[in-house]
């Protein structure tokens, strides 16, 4: 079994990606149900979660029998594992009123698909390999790992291959368009920017998803 882990922005998080599907460990298990570790390697050792070890000796289990198991014991399903219907959007931006600005504008043009939020690069990386989302929404000035970052990231994931991203951000103009649009993103919008022209660039975006996905 091919199951490649995520060593890269998400450190030593166990989260990969296999022939099989979305595979991940205990303690990531534990962060999207809410749990404690210990409850997840207790539902492992008890037989309820099927899990693999990997060369390494980590445990890994597939996203789709954690999704089993909570069914079966009447657990709510994480949104982020919840998106296949959906066209799915990650908004990534360390401020809130920006994160449900985006979200809204999103909502209002297409009520059905699904958002999910990051506030900072680590977390943006964690939720790229987990949601593979359709369209990413990206601030360029985040902490720790900024967003040129996570668009190379993306970039240079040959699973992400046709996700879209628009750079937003407050930084100098011309040096960040320049920078980011050889990174790889789609589309860029300089802060503030006026809601019709994000609108209007998220709208082309997203037509573009839904065409591709056809």
């Amino acid at each position: 079994m091919d199951t490649k882990p995520d060593t890269g922005m998400n450190g030593s998080e166990p989260i990969g990606t296999s022939p099989q599907g979305l595979a991940m460990g205990p303690v990531a298990i534990a962060r999207l149900c809410h749990v404690v570790p210990e409850t997840v390697y207790r539902w492992i050792e008890e037989g309820k979660l099927p899990a693999f070890k990997t060369v390494g000796g980590h445990r890994w289990v597939f996203a789709r029998d954690v999704e089993i198991l909570l069914k079966s014991l009447k657990l709510p399903i994480p949104q982020e594992m919840h998106v296949e219907a959906s066209l799915k959007i990650l908004v990534v931006d360390d401020e809130e009123d920006i994160r449900r600005f985006v979200s809204r504008v999103v909502k209002r043009l297409d009520p059905a698909a699904v958002v999910v939020e990051a506030r900072d690069g680590f977390e943006a990386g964690r939720q790229v390999v987990l949601v593979k989302p359709d369209l990413v929404v990206l601030d360029l000035g985040l902490p720790g790992v900024d967003g040129f970052q996570v668009c190379r990231a993306i970039r240079a994931d040959p699973n992400m291959k046709g996700v879209k991203i628009l750079a937003i951000t407050g930084l100098p103009i011309d040096e960040a368009r320049r920078r980011i649009l050889e990174e790889g993103a789609d589309e860029f919008l300089a802060k503030p920017f006026e809601i019709h022209l994000f609108e209007e660039k998220l709208g082309t975006l997203l037509g573009l998803v839904r065409k591709e996905v056809r």
